[in-house]
């Protein structure tokens, strides 16, 4: 079963779309304070598993969904270690993952199953997120994870504060 390329048209459209929720998740990290590159290192994790459901529409899903699920593996590591170390490596992963999804997705034999709007959508999603985050990342964008240190800080010091109050309650012979 071949499928129809989409038109430039079409191709325009579905970028956009894929440009309004990478706007989307930007102003949600905005609102909430969260780091932008835990964020887009989440969603290109959904955004593989988003693959793997496509491949059970396989004529035979056994081995499309083995080879979604090395995508997973392989992507799902990239965005893995920006959470626990460098940004630059989710920018790796989003600035390869629209050539793995055009190349496999949209050109390639995966075009049987997976919906061409869905991959063009995706590939402006990665694209805008990738420069994003590269430009977090070189503007020193750790402001957000600073912020939620911060604010993780307060508590602990609010918990040591009453724990010296109450042991000084206890040492004047007051109760705990």
């Amino acid at each position: 079963m071949v499928k129809a390329m989409l038109d430039t048209t079409e191709i325009i459209i579905f970028a956009g779309v894929g440009l309004v929720f990478a706007l989307g998740l930007l102003a949600f990290c905005k609102w909430s304070g969260a780091a932008v590159q835990r964020i887009a290192a989440y969603a290109l994790i959904a955004l593989c598993f988003l693959y793997v459901g496509f491949g059970f529409r396989a004529e035979e899903p056994g081995p499309w969904v083995g080879f979604e699920m090395t995508g997973v593996a392989v992507f799902g590591t990239l965005a893995g270690m920006s959470i626990i170390g460098s940004p630059w490596w989710v920018v790796a992963g989003l600035a390869l993952h629209p050539l793995y999804a055009i190349y496999f997705h949209y050109i390639g034999a995966a075009s049987q199953f997976a919906p061409a709007p869905f991959v063009v959508a995706n590939a402006a999603f990665d694209v805008a997120m990738a420069l994003f985050v590269a430009y977090a990342a070189l503007r020193g964008g750790r402001k957000g994870a600073t912020r939620a240190e911060e604010t993780s800080e307060a508590p602990q010091r609010k918990l040591a504060a009453r724990s010296q109050h109450r042991s000084q309650r206890r040492d004047a012979g007051g109760p705990a």
